[in-house]
């Protein structure tokens, strides 16, 4: 009865070709009487889809130059996440390894593949905060959060605006890159992430989606930063994620990335009176709307 609910189960149908080779691998683990890895490595599945798909062909360099945007977006996105987003400066050999994604399969009759994570553990990449998994999860989280606010007729920019600012010129950057070259071929996006412990999220980009965040990546305008130092209280802070709150005797909030150095100075600053030096970047968008993104470069108590 129980071998027959399993079959069952089974007889529902993966609906990716991670979720389809996840399942070929427990079941060969479970006639080997093995135990299942308790850290798999990380599954994305991606697909073009469109008109340029239907006769089943499409020019290398158009597959060519989506995964390299693609990679280039995780990467510079899981940067601007750890520490603090940059313009020019090279990205961090342990946040690129962390990122790298592997071609695993190659979808049948589709312009799709499954990326592999890397393999390996913390112990493996030193010199960031958080998990591996972690980092790269939630970056590819966040290129699922910008497909999906730029969906849907007449909804505001301002939300999508919000997400994409503070990951800095750097990120904004190539995923305007990723967003251009779907807009212009005609194309749409299929994902579908497993992450480790199971957790599963999919989602469609089309291209009137890739065109919004196309505009917003292109038509804004970060200016020269500048430096303040502000006095206030440190409401809230993240070691793994590297931010902070802080509220000014003004009464206004402060959301701000911080330097590693700083991140690591976090815990015993907390709850406390702080006086924080900051990098201000100004922001502005083709509608001439202005938003300021924010990084502390020292941090102690007041």
């Amino acid at each position: 009865m129980r071998e027959h609910g399993r079959r069952g189960a089974d007889r529902m149908g993966p609906e990716s070709p991670a979720e389809f080779a996840a399942l070929q691998r427990r079941r060969l683990l479970e006639r080997l009487g093995a135990p299942e890895s308790r850290s798999p490595r990380t599954l994305l599945d991606v697909a073009l889809t469109g008109a340029p798909t239907e006769q089943h062909t499409v020019g290398i360099s158009v597959l060519g130059s989506f995964l390299v945007n693609l990679q280039e977006s995780i990467s510079a996105i899981a940067q601007a996440r750890t520490g603090r987003p940059t313009r020019h400066a090279p990205i961090p050999r342990t946040i690129r390894d962390i990122t790298a994604l592997s071609a695993a399969a190659v979808f049948p009759s589709s312009f799709g593949l499954t990326l592999r994570g890397p393999e390996g553990d913390g112990d493996l990449f030193t010199g960031v905060s958080g998990s591996p998994a972690t980092i790269l999860e939630d970056a590819v989280d966040v290129v699922f959060e910008v497909a999906e606010l730029s969906e849907g007729a007449g909804r505001s920019d301002d939300l999508l605006a919000e997400h994409l600012v503070p990951l800095g010129q750097r990120a904004m950057k190539h995923l305007g890159a990723l967003a251009a070259g779907l807009a212009d071929d005609g194309l749409g996006l299929r994902m579908s992430w497993q992450g480790r412990g199971g957790r599963t999220r999919r989602s469609e980009w089309t291209r009137e989606g890739a065109q919004r965040v196309r505009a917003l990546c292109e038509q804004s305008d970060f200016g020269e930063p500048e430096t303040t130092t502000i006095v206030g209280w440190l409401g809230s802070a993240s070691e793994l994620r590297g931010t902070v709150e802080i509220r000014t005797d003004a009464g206004e909030i402060i959301r701000a990335r911080t330097d590693a150095e700083v991140t690591a100075q976090l815990r015993g600053c907390f709850g406390n009176r702080v006086e924080a030096d900051l990098e201000v970047a100004t922001v502005r968008s083709a509608g001439g709307r202005e938003r300021k993104v924010y990084v502390v470069l020292a941090l102690r108590n007041a």
